[in-house]
């Protein structure tokens, strides 16, 4: 039996340093691993916050 539960969604934010590049990157993913994992390739991640992501609303 598969679980129908869903596995909330996370803006991941990180300060992205490269030897001469410094960025703020937003993934969006279900942990932080699976945001490292989709990080830019040659840089350090700093991790900075965790925000929910906001469903679209329809009025």
């Amino acid at each position: 039996m598969q679980s129908t539960q869903t596995h909330p969604k996370f803006t991941w934010r990180f300060l992205a340093l490269g030897v001469s590049t410094r960025n703020v990157i937003h993934i969006t993913a279900t942990t932080e691993r699976e945001a490292r994992d989709q990080s830019p390739v040659g840089c350090v991640m700093v991790f900075a916050c965790r925000l929910p992501v906001q469903g679209v609303s329809h009025a």
